[in-house]
């Protein structure tokens, strides 16, 4: 299996890219549950895998752990019809408790990488909003223009996965860059950010265009 070493101490990264400048953290349920005082004054998604019949229950857990939001996947064009019938269901109990809702749309699940396309990514996100969301968690496309599209077909604000791990910080900065110039709102990005060497450094470079606007090599220079 897997070994996610750099979560192993997982309040410590919390505290360290609070206070590097990220506005939130997205946490699974134990996570959050043990993360109240690394947080701080940052806010805090919830995580979630749910289902239409446990939609209720799942929106009742995230008020009750305070929460700021909710997140969930769905899977457009793949066998598994109930993602999509779980996004209306879990879209109108966050709409009763006013829980703001984020929706990661990945076309054909995890498991069928090579069928995504551009299209499918865009599509997906689509339907994302048009099903409810009032936050969508999209793959970034490959270049500004077809992601400027992306967010064009979207009624809510965009937000771009971080994607797998990769070795070169100036890639992840410079996709930053184009999504946030394409009309991205901001990031959600998992482990490029704890799976560096330096957490705070790399969140440093990530605020750094997100919330002042600098460029790849002035974000690039934050870094240790």
């Amino acid at each position: 299996a897997a070994q996610v070493t750099g979560l192993i101490r997982a309040n410590e990264i919390i505290e360290a890219v609070v206070g590097a400048g990220a506005d939130a953290v997205l946490l699974p349920h134990g996570s959050a549950a043990a993360a109240t005082a690394a947080v701080g004054n940052a806010g805090v998604w919830l995580s979630a895998d749910t289902t239409p019949a446990i939609a209720s229950s799942t929106v009742e857990n995230a008020l009750r752990l305070g929460a700021d939001g909710l997140k969930i996947e769905i899977y457009p064009y793949s066998s598994d019809r109930e993602t999509l019938q779980n996004l209306l269901a879990v879209a109108s109990e966050c709409g009763k408790w006013g829980l703001p809702l984020m929706v990661e749309a990945v076309p054909f699940g995890w498991a069928d990488v090579d069928k995504r396309t551009t299209e499918t990514i865009t599509a997906a996100c689509r339907i994302a909003s048009d099903g409810g969301a009032d936050y969508v968690k999209a793959f970034y496309t490959g270049d500004t223009e077809s992601f400027r599209t992306l967010v064009e077909y979207c009624s809510v604000p965009v937000l771009v996965l971080g994607g797998a791990k990769t070795n070169s910080d100036r890639d992840v900065l410079a996709m930053v860059r184009d999504a946030m110039d394409a009309g991205a709102v901001g990031i959600t990005m998992g482990r490029n950010i704890w799976g560096h060497h330096d957490v705070a450094g790399m969140t440093r470079a990530l605020a750094a265009i997100i919330h002042d606007d600098a460029s790849v090599d002035v974000a690039y220079s934050l870094l240790g």
